[in-house]
């Protein structure tokens, strides 16, 4: 537990084959969550008893670290199913972009995306365990600038040529979104863009094209983000008062996309959940069924759980939306994450 001390003694006896003038000890430590545990490492001269030192290892006050609560209250952050076989065929980008203050000092903290952070990071546990993409084809960024995110951008489309049309692929999208006030183009916003310098971020158009420039399997896209000027608590723009329904080009290729939220509306939290209200019932739904589910089913569960979960959270509305391209038109309903 946070703050719990440990004292360890090993008795250690050495021969003369071991030729070094020193040894080195490393205690390996882990815990589930992977985030909060350090290895600890010490080199011990040999000329005196080592197994009379007594080696004390024990937390300070500056060195104790409070686990998010986040990881711990909502039931979609556990018990996730694990299917042990990888798919080199497979790749995901996630990004949550959480904290625009730090970047921004300017703004104000509600401006943040409460729970972005946690959104990406227990989507990319589903990726790996249940869905059954490789380490090293998860592209993974947490508060990403610009330069991060069309880095990964890029990066994922060589991926994808690379594979020759056999590559499936994921993109999960928790932050701001915004639309050009005039052209009302909608760009997805890394942290050191503002509203004032929206040219700055990622067109929505641009990623389309970059993952459906060379042939692939299949391309899924889930964004928790609206493209209005609003925002979880609050928008980019909510200091102007201003809501612009975004424009939405027609999609190209094998892809099919699954957004938070239709029209002027915002994408809300769950703060009991510890979520966004659209990615809780997204995990919900990969958790209730192994992974294994037919768009069609994934699309009526949130177009139901959310929309009537909002209404009773937030007293607002969100109707999440699916979008299709002519290619996907037809066999969308029976597509799957998991085959």
């Amino acid at each position: 537990m946070p703050g719990e001390k440990r004292s360890v003694e090993y008795e250690m006896i050495m021969n003369n084959n071991y030729a070094q003038s020193s040894l080195p000890i490393t205690a390996k430590l882990s815990e589930s969550y992977k985030l909060y545990a350090e290895n600890w490492t010490q080199s011990f001269p040999l000329n005196q008893a080592l197994a009379q030192q007594k080696i004390i290892v024990q937390a300070s006050a500056e060195q104790k670290i409070d686990i998010v609560a986040a990881s711990l209250r909502s039931d979609v952050d556990k018990n996730i199913p694990n299917n042990s076989t990888k798919d080199e065929n497979k790749f995901a980008l996630i990004i949550g972009n959480e904290d625009y203050k730090s970047q921004q000092p300017g703004l104000s903290d509600e401006i943040n995306v409460e729970f972005a952070s946690n959104d990406a990071t227990v989507f990319k546990e589903y990726c790996q365990k249940t869905f059954g993409v490789p380490d090293a084809n998860i592209i993974f960024l947490l508060n990403a600038t610009a330069g991060k995110m069309s880095q990964a951008i890029d990066k994922l489309n060589l991926m994808i040529k690379a594979k020759n049309g056999e590559a499936s692929v994921i993109v999960y999208y928790a932050g701001h979104g915004l639309p050009d006030e005039i052209t009302k183009v909608p760009y997805l916003i890394p942290v050191d863009v503002s509203g004032s310098n929206i040219s700055s971020g990622i067109k929505l158009s641009y990623l389309y094209t970059k993952l459906t420039q060379f042939p692939s399997k299949q391309v899924t896209v889930f964004l928790d983000a609206c493209f209005t000027g609003g925002g979880r608590e609050a928008g980019l723009l909510a200091a102007r008062g201003v809501k612009v329904t975004p424009k939405q080009d027609a999609l190209k290729g094998n892809i099919v996309v699954f957004t938070a939220s239709s029209g002027d509306q915002s994408s809300l939290p769950w703060k009991e959940k510890q979520h966004g209200m659209f990615t809780y019932f997204l995990l919900k739904k990969f958790q209730e069924n192994n992974g294994n589910f037919y768009f069609e089913d994934l699309d009526n569960f949130l177009r139901d759980k959310v929309t009537l979960e909002s209404v009773r959270v937030n007293n607002k509305e969100q109707n999440p939306q699916l979008l299709k391209s002519t290619e996907t038109e037809i066999n969308w309903k029976e597509l799957k994450l998991n085959y």
